[in-house]
């Protein structure tokens, strides 16, 4: 998702058109988001399938990051995969969790000392499961709650680096059950919606398609349409996936049976399409897709407390007005985040071990925060 790497370090070269990809889903998803909360409740209902676009586009280009180092160096080097995560993820994400913490203990905003433990150590999506139906809204629609799916990325990191460690030679096996396995089991186990939309191992299916994809890429059958066939790729399923974030919807719950899927497919034909480099990749990456895919990490981070806080002081506006003012807020807070903590901590050239204790230190930091103020 949001949170995957830079296509530069994964497949050697710079693809810009991925991160207009990105810049698509984060659009789709704080539209889905801003129109609920401004009264525009018809508008972008599907936006939350961005998301799902994330986990596979992200799938992708962690395992073509992780291969490529396999590839260079002859070994993956885990303390290094993990500083370079913590780097990357942890600083932008613990700054926004203490901002809500501070706000909620002045009762601006609504977080409690369990969200915003939950959401510093990456478990979100356990703590909506766990707290079940008394909790499940005040978790998931609170200030924190969108960080579950940072939270299943996460955990899958940790899942594939040590799968390439351990099974390098069955990766392509173990992705397949990885994606069989949990559609079969979303289908047997369980009615509970929640336990269906943000169970680590339910949601893997549209990770491990981005895997399937990075190693396929890799290989001597890599796909190599023409630049024409690629642009019908891309622009079929770009115009798919855009029909998918106006018009869906969570009922029936034919997404969470593994229809989530059909839209991991969907991605993987975009994502070949748009690397062959025709007009798809070129509208992919210009303005203002691109820009909005650069910061969409840190928007994904602040766009939802932005929003609950326009929404609960919103000055007598609603509707379109209310929408493009949260829209434009929470661009405005995600430019400032990227360029002041995101985008230099990132390029900062610090030690593996100095770096993982620095990010624990911080995550031990924000939890007692929590417990103290909330």
């Amino acid at each position: 998702m949001i949170t995957g790497p830079a296509a530069t370090g994964a497949l050697g070269r710079y693809e810009p058109s991925l991160d207009g990809m990105r810049g698509l889903c984060i659009a789709a998803v704080v539209a889905f988001h801003a129109c609920a909360m401004a009264g525009l409740d018809g508008w972008f209902r599907g936006g939350f399938i961005g998301v799902s676009v994330f986990f596979t586009l992200s799938g992708f280009l962690i395992t073509s990051l992780l291969l490529r180092e396999r590839h260079d160096t002859g070994a993956i080097r885990l303390r290094t995969f993990w500083a370079r995560r913590i780097r990357r993820l942890w600083p932008a994400s613990l700054l926004v969790v203490a901002v809500v913490i501070v706000l909620s203990a002045t009762e601006t905003l609504s977080a409690r000392a369990g969200d915003a433990i939950a959401a510093a150590w990456n478990v979100t999506n356990w703590h909506v499961i766990v707290g079940g139906e008394e909790k499940l809204l005040q978790t998931i629609v609170g200030p924190l709650g969108p960080t579950w799916s940072l939270a299943v990325e996460e955990q899958f990191y940790i899942v594939l680096a040590l799968l390439l460690v351990l099974f390098r030679r069955a990766l392509v096996p173990i992705a397949v059950l990885g994606i069989v396995v949990p559609v079969v089991l979303s289908n047997v186990i369980s009615d509970w919606q929640p336990t269906l939309e943000f169970h680590t191992v339910l949601r893997m299916p549209e990770l491990f398609a981005g895997v399937l994809l990075a190693v396929w890429m890799r290989s001597d059958r890599a796909p190599r349409p023409s630049r024409a066939v690629g642009d019908v790729m891309a622009f079929g399923g770009s115009a798919v996936l855009l029909g998918l974030f106006l018009f869906a919807d969570y009922s029936p719950p034919w997404l969470l049976r593994g229809g989530y899927v059909v839209v991991a497919a969907t991605t993987v034909v975009t994502i070949i399409g748009l690397l062959q480099h025709g007009r798809s990749g070129t509208l992919f990456a210009t303005v203002p897709l691109r820009p909005l895919g650069l910061i969409s990490y840190s928007l994904y981070l602040v766009h939802w407390p932005v929003i609950l806080l326009l929404r609960n002081h919103d000055g007598g506006l609603d509707g379109v007005p209310l929408m493009l003012l949260m829209v434009a807020a929470a661009v405005v807070a995600a430019v400032a985040l990227h360029l002041a903590v995101e985008r230099p901590i990132r390029r900062m050239a610090t030690a593996d071990l100095p770096t993982i204790a620095a990010g624990f230190a911080g995550v031990a930091a924000v939890s007692v925060a929590a417990l103290v103020l909330l």
